[in-house]
C-alpha cells in the first residue's frame, strides 16, 4: 500500500544527518526544544507543501531559512508504491526549497561522499544517483508538487509518483495540516477543522461589500422613494422642490445671461466714455476758450459802446446845457420884460419921426417969433445943457457904476456858469453813467422779465423725461412683445408636450399589450407546470409505474387508448395481471393505426424544464419591459428635451424678462415722478430765482431811478443854490444900483424940479412974452409936451439899447439856433437810440451765442460729469464692490447700445440685486429640499453647499435629473441593485448551504466510520450534528436567500418602488433589507460570516454510563486522558472520511496523522487509539518529552541535543 516510508535530513534544521523511519506509528520523546516539532513539521511539509502553514510563529525564522540554510542542505522522503520506492529530494535553489522524483529507493551515496561531505552541485549529485535511474525536472511550486503527489496532474511522466488518483484531494492535506495545528476540542474548532479540510479557504461572504451596499439602503430607499410620494391632493412635495429650485437655477441662469447682456453693452458704454471723455474735454476746453473770447467781444462792444455813447451823451448833455442857457437868458429877458422894451425899441424911428414932425410943427409955430423963440431956445439951451450935463453926469457916474455892476455880475455869472457847467458836467457824467446802469438794469430787467416769463416754455428734464417715457413706451412694447413671445413658446411647447405624451402613451400602450400578452402566456404555461407537476406527484403508485413493472410493451397497446390524466397518472385503480386476452374490457382493438400519444415521466420532467425556462424567459422579458419601456420613454424624453430645453429656456428668460418689467416700469415711472418732480423744484427754483433776479433788477432800476431824482433833485438844488447865490449877489448889485440910481433919482429930481421950475419960468417968461406977442400958447403947449414926451421915449429907448442889443444878439446867436439845437439833440438822441440798438442787437447776438457756447459748456460738462461719473461708478463696482464675476472682466466683448454707464450700472445692480434675492430663494428652496436627503445620498446630491455656485450647480443638476428622467434611471438602478444584492445573497448563501449539505454528508461519514470501526475501551459513542445557526445575522441572510428562492418568479420582476409598496413581494423584499442593514448597523465590526456562522456543531459522547448529551464543548468527559482520546478519535475520523473519498477511484493509501499529546493517553487507550488509526490506514505520529510505552510504537526515536546540532537516535523498533 502506498506511504510515506521514510523521512532523511541532511545538514538541515540543525539534523545533521538522520534517517526517519515512518512505516507505522512513531513516537519521538525528548526534552523541550530539541528538534521534536521541527521532524513533525518537515513531515507535515511532505503533505501540504505550503511552507507557510507549517506552524512558523512570527518572528522565527522562515521555512527556507531554517531547514535550508546551506546550498548543501537537504530532505528527502522515501515513498512506499506498489511497484517499488521512489525518493523526492528536497534542496535549495536560489535561496528557495525544491522539489525532485528519483524514481529509485534512497541510497545515501548520492549526497554524502567517501570523505562524509554533503554534496551541494546537482551535477555531482545526477552522477552519483546514475543515469540509469528516472529523475524529474526540477519542480519549484508546492502546487504542482501536490498535484503529483495526490494524482491532479495530466502530464503522464509524473503520474508513477502518485499516492492516490484525485482532483479534489486539498481535504487531505488540509485536514491533516489542521488537525497538527490546532490543539483544543470544541464545536468552533471541529466545526472549523471540517470546514478548512473541505477547501483550500473558508471563502466567506464579505459583510463589509453587505454593508457597503446595504447600509444606506433605507436611507436611499427612503430617498428614491420619495419622489414617488403623494400627499393627499395628488402632488408630489419633493418633485415640485426640486422643480422650483431648477426653475429658479433656470433663472439664475437667465439673469446671468442678462449681466452678461448688460456687461457688453456696459462695455461698449465704457469703451464709448473712455473715447468720448477726452473729446468732451477739449470741446469744453474750446468752449471755456470761445466763451471767454465772447466775453472779451461783449466787453470791448460794451466799451466801444460806452466811448461812442458817452461822447454822444457828452455832446447831448452840451446842447441841452445850451437849451436851458437860452431857456434861463430868454427867462430873464422876460423877467426885464424885454418884449416892451423890443416892442419900443421897433418904435425909435416912428417915435424920432414923430418928434421931428413935432418939432417942425413947434418951429412954425415959432417962425414968426423967432427971435423970442431963439432968446429963449438959447436960455433953454444953456438950461437944458446944464441939465444934460448933469444927466450925462449922472448918466456917466450911472453907467461907469452899471458897468462896473455888469462887469461884477458877469464875473458872478461866470463863476455861476462854471460851478453851473462843473455841477452839470458832474451832474451829466453821473447822469450818463447813471443812464448806462439804467439801460443795462432795465435790459437785465428786461431779461429778467422775460426770463421769468419764459419759464412757462422751460422745461430743464424735458429731455430726460422724454427718454423715461420713451422707455415707458419701449417697455409697453416689450411687455406686449414678451406675452406675445411667451404664448409662442407656450404653444410650442404644449404643441411638443403634446407629441411627446402622444408617443409616451403610445409606448406605455404598446408595453401594457406586450405585459399583457406575456402575463397571459404565462399563466397558460404555468397552468401547463402545475398539470405536469399534478401528473408527477401521482407517478407513485400510479398505473403508468404500475405497467412499466408489470406490462412489457404496454405503450403500443393500452397506452395508445389510455387518458393520461385520468388514468394513466391516477392512483387507486389497484391493477393486476390478467393473462386471459389482449382484450380491453372484453372488447378487442386494432391499433396499429393509432399513434402512441402518452408522455414518460422524464418527458414531463423535459417539458416542464422547458416550461419552466420558458416561465424564466417570460419573467425576464416582463422585467425587461419596464425597463425597455422606460430606455424608450427617456430616449423619447431625451429627443423632446432636446426640443423643449430651449424652449423651456427661452420661457424662464422671458419670465424673467416678464418679473422684471413691474421693477422696471415702477422704477421707471418713479424716476419720471422724481423727474417731473426736479423738474417742478428746478423750476420753481429757477422762478424763484428769476423772479428774485426781477424784483432785484426792478430793485436796482427802481434804485437808479431813485439816485437819478435825487441825483437831478441835488443837481437842481445845486443849481439853484448857485442861482439863488448869484441872484443874490445880482440883487445885491441890483439894489446897490438901485440905491445908486435912488440917490442919482434924488438929486436928479432936485435937479429936475430946478431945471423944470427953471425951464417953467423960462417957458412962462417965453409964453409970457409970445402971449404978447399974439403966440398960441396952449397949442405950443402941447407941441412942446408931446416933443417932450417922445423924447422921453427916445431917452428910455436909449437908456434900454444895451438890453435890446443884447437881446438881439442872443436873438440872433443863441435864440435862432434854438431849433438847430433841439433837432441836433433830437438828432443826437435817436443816434443814441439806435446806437444803443445797434449795440443791443449786437450785444443781443453775442450775448446769445455766447449763452448757447456756455448751454453747449453745460451740456457738455454735464455729460462730461455723468461720463466721468459713470466711470467712477463702473471702476468702483470693479474694483471695490466686485458685483460681477472675475471672468466678466476679461470678458471685453461689446455690444452697440444706446444706454449710458449709469442707465447700464443701474441695470447691472438691479439685475445683481435680483440675482441674488433669487440665489437666496434658491438656498432656502436647497436647504428645504436638502432635508429629504442625507449628505451620503444615493443620488449623489449636494447636500451641503457652500459657494454660490454650488447651489446653482445644484440647480443645473436637477434639471439635468428631471429631463433626463433619471429618477426611473435610479429607481430602475436600485431596484436592479438590490435585486442583485438578493440575487448575491442568494447565490453566496446558497453556495454556503450546499457546503452546509457537504458538512452534513462530513459529520454523517464521521458518524458512520465510528459506528463501523469503534474499538471496544470507554467511549461507547461519538456522534456529532449540525444544528440551526443561532447567530442572527446568518438567519436573517438564510431567510432572505429562502424568500428569494420561493419568490424566484416575482423577484425577477421586482420594482421596489412600484404600486405605493402595496405589492407583498416589494414589501417583504424592503423589509427583508432594512432588517439587513439594521442588522448589520448593530455588529460594526463584523466583517464577514461564513459556513461556520450557519449552524452550530454539537457533540455527544458516551464514556461509560456517562452522557454528555448534546453540547458544543467537551470538558471533562471522564478524565483529561479521555478528552484527548475523544479528540484523537474525532482528528482520525476527519482524516479518514477524506481519505475514504479519494481513494474509491485507486485504491486506499496510508497518511501520517501527527498529534502531540497521545503520550498523555492511558497505555491501554493509546494502544487502542493506535489500532482505531491503524485501521483506517492512517499511522500517528506523536511527540512527549518521555516515552510511555514504547512498544506500542512501531518507531521510536530520541532526539537531543549536541550544542546546537541535534542528533536522532532510533531507541526501538517494533517488528510487527
Amino acid at each position: 500500500m502506498k506511504h510515506l516510508n521514510k523521512i532523511i535530513f541532511i545538514n538541515s534544521a540543525n539534523i545533521p544527518y538522520a534517517e526517519i523511519s515512518v512505516d507505522g506509528n512513531v513516537h519521538f520523546t525528548g526534552t523541550q526544544g530539541v528538534g521534536k516539532s521541527t521532524v513533525l513539521r518537515a513531515l507535515l511539509f511532505f503533505y501540504n507543501a505550503d511552507k507557510h502553514r507549517l506552524g512558523i510563529q512570527q518572528g522565527q525564522k522562515t521555512f527556507d531559512e531554517f531547514y535550508f540554510r546551506q546550498s548543501n542542505s537537504h530532505i528527502l522522503y522515501e515513498v512506499m508504491r506498489d511497484n517499488g520506492t521512489y525518493t523526492i529530494l528536497v534542496s535549495r535553489y536560489q535561496g528557495r526549497a525544491s522539489w525532485r522524483f528519483i524514481d529509485a529507493p534512497y541510497q545515501r551515496k548520492w549526497l554524502i561522499g567517501e570523505d562524509k561531505q554533503v554534496l551541494s552541485d546537482w551535477v555531482k549529485i545526477r552522477e552519483r544517483i546514475g543515469k540509469q535511474v528516472a529523475v524529474s525536472a526540477r519542480i519549484d511550486s508546492g502546487v504542482m508538487f501536490r498535484d503529483i503527489i495526490f494524482g491532479n496532474t495530466r502530464d503522464h511522466k509524473y503520474t508513477r509518483y502518485a499516492l492516490v488518483q484525485s482532483a479534489h484531494y486539498q481535504n487531505i492535506p488540509r485536514s491533516i495540516q489542521n488537525v497538527f495545528l490546532n490543539t483544543k476540542l470544541d464545536a468552533d474548532f471541529v466545526k472549523t477543522t471540517i470546514i478548512q479540510s473541505m477547501t483550500d479557504e473558508d471563502l466567506p461572504i464579505d459583510l463589509q461589500t453587505y454593508r457597503r451596499l446595504v447600509t444606506d439602503f433605507e436611507r436611499e430607499y427612503d430617498e428614491i422613494d420619495c419622489w414617488f410620494r403623494q400627499t393627499r391632493d395628488g402632488n408630489y412635495p419633493v418633485r415640485q422642490q426640486a422643480l422650483k429650485i431648477a426653475e429658479q437655477g433656470r433663472k439664475i441662469v437667465a439673469l446671468d445671461q442678462q449681466l452678461l447682456d448688460v456687461w457688453h453693452r456696459l462695455n461698449h458704454a465704457v469703451a464709448e466714455s473712455e473715447q468720448q471723455i477726452p473729446l468732451l474735454e477739449a470741446e469744453e476746453a474750446e468752449l471755456k476758450t470761445s466763451i471767454g473770447k465772447e466775453r472779451t467781444k461783449e466787453k470791448e462792444l460794451a466799451d466801444e459802446y460806452g466811448k461812442e455813447r458817452d461822447a454822444r451823451n457828452q455832446e447831448l448833455g452840451a446842447k441841452k446845457n445850451k437849451l436851458k442857457e437860452i431857456a434861463q437868458t430868454r427867462k430873464e429877458f422876460e423877467a426885464m420884460g424885454i418884449e416892451k422894451k423890443l416892442a419900443l425899441a421897433r418904435r425909435e424911428e416912428a417915435i424920432k419921426l414923430e418928434a421931428a414932425e413935432k418939432q417942425m410943427l413947434l418951429d412954425d409955430l415959432l417962425k414968426t417969433h423967432a427971435s423970442i423963440e431963439e432968446k429963449y431956445k438959447i436960455a433953454r439951451g444953456k438950461l437944458e445943457n446944464a441939465h444934460q450935463a448933469f444927466e450925462n453926469a449922472q448918466k456917466e457916474s450911472y453907467y461907469k457904476k452899471q458897468a462896473a455892476q455888469q462887469t461884477e455880475r458877469k464875473r458872478l455869472e461866470e463863476e455861476r456858469t462854471k460851478s453851473r457847467n462843473r455841477l452839470t458836467e458832474a451832474f451829466n457824467d453821473w447822469r450818463h453813467e447813471s443812464d448806462e446802469r439804467l439801460e443795462t438794469l432795465s435790459a437785465e430787467q428786461h431779461r429778467a422779465d422775460s426770463a421769468w416769463r419764459e419759464l412757462r416754455q422751460w422745461h430743464p428734464r424735458a429731455e430726460d423725461i422724454k427718454q423715461v417715457r420713451e422707455q415707458l413706451q419701449q417697455l409697453a412694447m416689450a411687455e406686449k412683445e414678451n406675452a406675445a413671445q411667451k404664448n409662442a413658446v407656450k404653444s410650442q411647447t404644449d404643441r411638443i408636450t403634446a407629441q411627446y405624451e402622444a408617443k409616451e402613451a403610445e409606448l406605455r400602450q404598446a408595453s401594457s399589450r406586450e405585459q399583457e400578452r406575456l402575463e397571459e402566456r404565462r399563466d397558460q404555461v404555468r397552468g401547463q407546470i402545475a398539470k405536469i407537476d399534478g401528473l408527477l406527484a401521482h407517478l407513485e403508485g400510479s398505473l403508468y409505474q404500475w405497467l412499466c413493472t408489470n406490462a412489457e410493451g404496454w405503450e403500443s397497446t393500452i397506452g395508445k387508448v389510455v387518458d393520461e390524466e385520468r388514468i394513466l397518472y391516477a392512483e387507486g385503480l389497484d391493477p393486476q395481471r390478467d393473462t386471459a386476452s389482449d382484450s380491453f374490457f372484453g372488447v378487442k382493438l386494432n391499433l396499429d393505426k393509432i399513434d402512441s400519444v402518452h408522455h414518460t415521466p422524464d418527458e414531463y420532467r423535459e417539458e416542464k424544464k422547458a416550461l419552466e425556462e420558458e416561465v424564466r424567459k417570460i419573467n425576464r422579458q416582463l422585467s425587461q419591459l419596464p425597463i425597455e419601456l422606460q430606455d424608450e420613454i427617456s430616449k423619447l424624453g431625451k429627443k423632446y428635451a432636446s426640443e423643449i430645453k430651449p424652449l423651456r429656456d427661452q420661457a424662464t428668460l422671458l419670465r424673467v424678462e416678464e418679473d422684471q418689467i413691474p421693477v422696471k416700469r415702477q422704477n421707471l415711472e418713479n424716476n419720471l415722478h422724481k423727474l417731473e418732480m426736479e423738474e417742478q423744484e428746478l423750476i420753481k427754483k429757477e422762478e424763484e430765482v428769476r423772479q428774485r433776479a426781477f424784483n432785484e433788477a426792478l430793485l436796482k432800476v427802481q434804485e437808479e431811478k431813485d439816485r437819478r431824482e435825487k441825483m437831478e433833485a441835488k443837481n437842481k438844488k445845486e443849481l439853484k443854490e448857485l442861482d439863488t447865490a448869484f441872484n443874490r449877489s445880482a440883487k445885491a448889485l441890483d439894489h446897490d444900483l438901485r440905491a445908486f440910481e435912488e440917490e442919482q433919482a434924488a438929486e436928479a429930481s432936485i435937479r429936475h424940479k430946478e431945471f423944470a421950475k427953471q425951464k417953467a419960468q423960462l417957458d412962462e417968461q417965453q409964453k409970457a412974452e409970445l402971449a404978447g406977442k399974439g403966440v398960441d400958447v396952449s397949442l405950443l403947449a402941447q407941441y412942446r409936451k408931446a416933443l417932450e414926451g417922445l423924447r422921453a421915449l427916445l431917452e428910455k429907448i436909449e437908456a434900454e439899447r444895451p438890453e435890446v442889443i443884447r437881446y438881439r444878439y442872443a436873438e440872433q446867436n443863441l435864440f435862432a439856433k434854438e431849433p438847430e439845437i433841439k433837432k441836433s439833440i433830437k438828432d443826437t438822441e435817436q443816434q443814441l437810440a439806435m446806437m444803443r440798438q445797434r449795440y443791443e442787437d449786437k450785444r443781443t447776438r453775442m450775448e446769445r451765442k455766447r449763452q448757447e457756447l456756455e448751454e453747449r459748456q453745460k451740456a457738455v460738462g454735464k455729460n462730461l460729469t455723468h461720463r466721468r461719473e459713470g466711470l467712477k461708478q463702473y471702476h468702483q463696482i470693479v474694483e471695490n464692490e466686485h458685483l460681477v464675476p472675475d471672468g466678466f472682466l476679461s470678458d471685453d466683448k461689446a455690444t452697440t447700445n444706446s444706454l449710458d454707464c449709469q442707465q447700464l450700472l443701474s441695470q447691472l445692480r438691479g439685475t445683481v440685486n435680483q440675482k441674488r434675492e433669487s440665489i437666496d430663494k434658491l438656498k432656502d428652496a436647497v436647504v428645504g429640499f436638502n432635508r429629504n436627503f442625507k449628505p451620503q445620498n444615493a443620488f449623489h446630491f449636494n447636500t451641503m453647499p457652500v459657494t454660490d455656485h454650488d447651489y446653482l450647480q445644484i440647480a443645473a443638476d436637477l434639471q439635468d435629473f428631471m429631463d433626463n428622467n433619471k429618477i426611473e434611471e435610479f429607481r430602475r438602478r436600485t431596484s436592479e441593485h438590490y435585486k442583485d444584492i438578493l440575487g448575491r445573497i442568494s447565490t453566496e448563501i446558497g453556495a454556503l448551504m450546499k457546503r452546509r449539505s457537504d458538512v452534513d454528508r462530513v459529520i454523517q461519514d464521521i458518524n458512520r466510520d465510528f459506528v463501523e470501526k469503534n474499538f471496544a475501551g470507554v467511549i461507547k459513542s461519538i456522534e456529532l450534528r449540525a444544528n440551526e445557526s443561532s447567530d442572527k445575522l446568518m438567519r436573517l441572510l438564510m431567510s432572505i436567500h429562502d424568500y428569494t428562492v420561493e419568490n424566484e418568479f416575482s423577484i425577477g420582476e421586482l420594482n421596489l418602488f412600484s404600486g405605493d409598496n402595496r405589492d407583498e413581494v416589494n414589501r417583504k423584499v424592503v423589509d427583508y433589507l432594512k432588517s439587513l442593514a439594521h442588522q448589520l448597523l448593530n455588529e460594526p465590526n463584523r466583517p464577514k460570516v461564513s459556513l461556520g456562522d450557519a449552524f452550530r456543531l454539537q457533540f455527544r459522547v458516551k464514556e461509560n454510563d456517562n452522557d454528555t448529551l448534546w453540547v458544543e464543548r467537551i470538558n471533562n468527559v471522564g478524565s483529561d486522558g479521555t478528552d484527548i482520546l475523544v479528540k484523537a478519535m474525532v482528528n482520525i475520523m476527519l482524516i479518514n472520511v477524506f481519505k475514504k473519498k479519494a481513494a474509491k477511484k485507486s485504491g486506499d493509501f496510508i497518511v501520517h496523522c501527527m498529534m502531540d499529546e497521545i503520550g498523555r493517553l492511558h497505555p491501554n487507550n493509546i494502544k487502542g487509539i493506535l489500532q482505531f488509526a491503524n485501521s483506517r490506514n492512517i499511522y500517528l505520529i506523536n511527540s512527549s518529552p518521555t516515552s510511555y510505552n514504547p512498544y506500542d510504537y512501531r518507531y521510536t526515536y530520541l532526539l537531543s541535543k549536541q550544542g546546537v546540532k541535534t542528533r536522532v537516535e532510533k531507541l526501538l523498533k517494533r517488528l510487527n
